[in-house]
This record gives structure tokens, C-alpha cells and sequence, in this order.
């Protein structure tokens, strides 16, 4: 009795102490791969295994992301289809299993196993889930000692699969926001460049060198039509055989070039060998294989001006959706290039563009706060121009109210789009959306004279906001305008809690609020602004 009651102390020494040590791997998400492979080690330390491994859901496959064990090296992205063997019925129906004897369960596949020349006793296999969604599985193999797994098993496994849960959605939050970081940032460069000096050759030149390295291509170039001859001619190239490409030209409606200059579509193409339109005849004159293509139309107020593409996605995978919707907006912007080489002067409407189709974007998940911050940047540019600010002040004000909380696309959709009132838990998240925006904002150069917009615009006159407790001028003008601007916006319209009040009645508590939340120079300002302008 003493022996089995020293036994389970020692095993739950050892289990807090691994807990602890999930608890700091888990918060470490730098490397991906990396934690992962940790937090398995862990796990199948807790529960005395040989073996375990972590499975991620791909489509209709699940991959091995990270292997523990003596056979590990060799299990390392082998890919298994939904519902087959263990873990596969897993990944598909999302119930954790526990066998202690594999070859009694029907849905075991030895094929893996024999493969690798591993033997199988026994096995937990539990899904990984984010919200209802599977994302993958959790497998632990063989306990140790030719023991049987028991329920005490199953459930500090069903803890890690938590951990490794939001270990994942973590790190694919940060992944999201680097992307929007590197497509703002990309935008922001092809604006720039469009300002320049640069003749429209070197220009482009540049901007599709620039997409070919963010959307990870071998190649890209831009056709342009010639309407006389019936054929694209190739104005630029990048890659390997960029001088060579650009002495193409390409009948009209030839090859896939042709085909979206034609139909005035965007055509992804995984596999150009298994697309009939394909036209072999460039990779002969270039002497170089095409595997896949992404082509975009080059339109100026609906008329086809020609064909950007990006050729040959590096690595396994094809070009995402993803890829599309930012080549897309590129196009735009370099067709805009192609018609007028003197875009400087239009600078400042497309750069906002751009930033109102992400901000749009985060805003289009709840149909309340749909063209808020559109209704804030009219307000505050309204509240500056009467304030007799400079136009580059107006500007910033400008861009800082569209992008007042961009931080919003780092919190969590249940947060977020909460049909009742937050708890106080969830309404501290909520606040982190200041900081979240100068963090996504302050790597892009171009965007830091609107930080203080964005961090700001939720501190009180009279010290009781956040994120600092900033009071009266400590808070800088673009903050107090914007937050005049947010505030009327937000009473004024509905939400799932309650129904829009009255401009009478806002205006009523702004005043109220005058010298305790707000500027009340400038809440005198707004209050005349939107007077006047009914």
C-alpha cells in the first residue's frame, strides 16, 4: 500500500512538473515546428509513452508535423488521407480514442508501422481542436513497461491537446498578421515607387520584382496589348530568363496570357501540363519550363490594358487565395502605373485604398461596425479641416482614423463579434487592440506618423483611459479628434446590445462628457461641424 501510495506521489510530482514546463513552452511560439516537437516530448513523457506524435490537417490529409520516439526521423511529414487508420478517424469524426490493443480495433492500419518496422501495442489518439473546428491530432504510442493506458492517461493527454489547440491558433494568428504586415508593406513600396521619378519600365521592373519575392514565384512579367497587331508583347520580365521573355509576343487569345486578356479574368493555374491553353511555344523560345501560372487582367476602367503573371510557386504548394487577392490589388495598381506614369498626383487616394480594403476587411466579419471606419475618418477630417490644420496634418489624421483599429484583426472572433455585453475578462482583450495596431503598424516605415492615432484614441482628458492613463495634451491631437469621431459613431449606431441613439441625445453626451473623456474645445468643434453640415 505504502509502495503504490509513494508511487502515484512520484507521478504526480512529476506531472506538475511537467505541466510547468508545458506551461513555458507553450508561450514560446518563435519557432513552430520547434514548440511543437516540444510540448509531444512532454506529453509523451507525462504519460509514460514510447512514442507519440502530432498530426496536422491539410485539406483532406493529415501530415506528421513533429514525431517522438525511436522511429521518428523516418515518420516526418507522411501524409495520411481523413478516416484512414486510427488517427485518420480521428481527424474526421474529432472522438478520442484509447485501445490498448491495436489489432482488436477495426480501424487500425499497420501499414505505417510495418513500413518503418515498429511494433504497436497500444494507442490514445485524441483530436486537436479550435473552437468546433479539428486542426489535428494527438497520438501517444505504446505505454511503457508493456502497460495498458488508462482513463488518468486520456485525461492529462486531452489537457495537452488544449495546449497544443491554442499553441496552433497562436501561431496562426501570428502568421496572419505578418502577412498583412508584408502585403501593407508591399503596397506601401509600390505607392512609394509609383511617386518616384523613375520612368515606367524601371518602375515596374521593380514592383514585379518585388511581388515575385513576397509571393514566393521563380518569374513574373507584364503583357501589354497591341491592339493593331492582335498580339501581347512582353513590356517586363524577372527570373532567370527575364531578357529572354520580354522578346515574347503572344497572338491574341493564345496561351494562358492570352486567355485572360481575352476574358478579363484571373486564372490560377496549379499545373500548366494539365491545362489545355497552355501555349508551349515560350518556354521554347526561353528554354525554360513552366509548372504553374498566376495571371491577372491589367484594367483601367474596364477595358484590358494587358496581363501581369507570376510564374513557377516555390515549393509543393500552388499559388493561395491569398496570393490572388494581393497580385490582385498589385495589378490594379501597376495598370493605374501603366496608363498615367505621373501617378504621383492620385498617391494619397490609392495608398488609402489600399488601407480601406484591409480595414474593410476586418470590418466585414460584423455587419454592426460595417462603414465605421469610414463614418470615424469623416468626422475627424471634418473636426481638422475646421481646426485650419495644415494638409499634410489632415492627411495624417486621415490615415490614422482608417486605421484606427486595425488592431482589431489580432482578436479573437468570439471576442469580437460577441452578440451580448463583454465580461470583464474579454473587455481587457478587447483594450489590447491599441497596442496590437502600433505593433502591426511600426514595422511599415511610411505608417509611423500614424501610430499615435492608433494607440491613443481610447485615453480620457482626465487620465481614466488606456493604454497609459494619458491626461488632457498629454494626449496628442490626432488621438482627441479620433476619439470624439469613434465615440459619436459608436452611440449613433445600432449594435447587438441596443439600438442606436439620436444625434440629439449623443451630442448630449459628448457634451456630458466634456472634460472628463473628451476635449471640449473640440467637442464644440464637431458639434458646429456636423450642424453646419446638415
Amino acid at each position: 500500500m505504502k509502495r503504490e501510495l509513494k508511487e502515484e506521489l512520484n507521478n504526480l510530482r512529476l506531472r506538475l512538473k511537467v505541466m510547468e514546463r508545458v506551461s513555458e513552452v507553450a508561450s514560446r511560439i518563435e519557432d513552430f515546428e520547434k514548440t511543437l516537437s516540444e510540448l509531444l516530448s512532454l506529453a509523451v513523457e507525462i504519460t509514460s509513452s514510447e512514442a507519440g506524435s502530432i498530426l496536422l490537417k491539410d485539406n483532406e490529409t493529415i501530415r506528421i508535423t513533429a514525431a517522438e520516439g525511436p522511429k521518428a526521423s523516418l515518420l516526418k511529414d507522411i501524409k495520411l488521407p481523413l478516416g484512414k487508420g486510427i488517427a485518420g478517424w480521428v481527424a474526421k469524426t474529432g472522438v478520442p480514442i484509447l485501445t490498448n490493443d491495436v489489432k482488436l480495433d477495426e480501424r487500425w492500419d499497420s501499414s505505417i508501422a510495418e513500413a518503418i518496422r515498429y511494433k504497436t501495442r497500444n494507442i490514445i489518439a485524441l483530436p486537436i481542436k479550435s473552437g468546433i473546428n479539428i486542426i489535428g491530432v494527438l497520438e501517444l504510442i505504446n505505454k511503457r513497461n508493456g502497460k495498458d493506458y488508462v482513463q488518468d492517461d486520456l485525461d492529462i493527454s486531452t489537457l495537452f491537446s488544449s495546449f497544443l489547440a491554442k499553441t496552433i491558433e497562436n501561431a496562426n494568428l501570428i502568421r496572419e498578421m505578418n502577412e498583412r504586415i508584408e502585403e501593407l508593406s508591399i503596397l506601401t513600396d509600390t505607392i512609394t515607387l509609383i511617386s518616384s521619378t523613375l520612368n515606367l519600365k524601371e518602375l515596374l521592373k521593380i514592383i514585379m520584382e518585388r511581388l515575385k519575392e513576397v509571393l514566393h514565384a521563380e518569374a513574373s512579367s507584364i503583357f501589354q496589348i497591341d491592339e493593331e497587331a492582335k498580339e501581347l508583347y512582353c513590356f517586363v520580365a524577372t527570373g532567370e530568363k527575364g531578357k529572354e521573355t520580354e522578346e515574347i509576343r503572344v497572338p491574341w487569345g493564345k496561351g494562358i496570357v492570352g486567355w485572360v486578356a481575352e476574358k478579363g479574368e484571373t486564372l490560377n493555374v496549379p499545373d500548366v501540363k494539365r491545362d489545355k491553353r497552355f501555349f508551349k511555344g515560350v518556354d521554347k523560345k526561353t528554354k525554360w519550363e513552366t509548372r504553374s501560372i498566376l495571371a491577372v487582367p491589367l484594367k483601367i476602367k474596364g477595358k484590358i490594358i494587358g496581363v501581369a503573371e507570376v510564374l513557377n510557386k516555390i515549393g509543393k504548394k500552388p499559388f493561395s487565395q491569398q496570393d490572388v487577392k494581393l497580385f490582385e490589388a498589385i495589378a490594379k495598381q501597376s495598370a493605374l502605373a501603366i496608363d498615367n506614369a505621373r501617378l504621383y498626383t492620385d498617391l494619397s487616394d490609392l495608398f488609402k485604398s489600399s488601407i480601406r480594403a484591409l480595414v474593410n476587411a476586418v470590418e466585414a466579419k460584423d455587419k454592426y461596425t460595417k462603414g465605421h471606419t469610414e463614418r470615424v475618418t469623416k468626422y475627424s477630417v471634418m473636426i481638422a479641416k475646421a481646426l485650419n490644420l495644415s494638409q499634410s496634418e489632415i492627411q495624417r489624421i486621415e490615415l490614422s482614423a482608417l486605421l484606427h483599429d486595425i488592431g482589431k484583426i489580432g482578436i479573437p472572433d468570439k471576442i469580437l463579434l460577441k452578440p451580448g455585453r463583454l465580461t470583464k475578462k474579454e473587455y481587457e482583450v478587447i483594450k489590447e487592440h491599441t497596442v496590437r495596431g502600433v505593433m502591426i503598424m511600426k514595422p511599415i516605415k511610411q505608417l509611423r506618423t500614424v501610430l499615435d492615432g492608433i494607440k491613443y484614441h481610447h485615453e480620457w482628458v482626465n487620465g481614466g483611459g488606456y493604454p497609459e492613463g494619458l491626461k488632457g495634451k498629454e494626449i496628442p491631437l490626432v488621438a482627441r479628434i479620433i476619439t470624439i469621431g469613434d465615440a459619436y459613431d459608436a452611440m449613433t449606431t445600432d449594435r447587438p446590445y441596443r439600438k442606436a441613439l439620436s444625434k440629439n441625445e449623443a451630442i448630449r453626451r459628448l457634451k456630458k462628457d466634456s472634460e472628463t473623456q473628451f476635449d471640449p474645445k473640440l467637442v464644440d468643434v464637431f458639434i458646429r461641424c456636423i450642424s453646419d453640415t446638415n
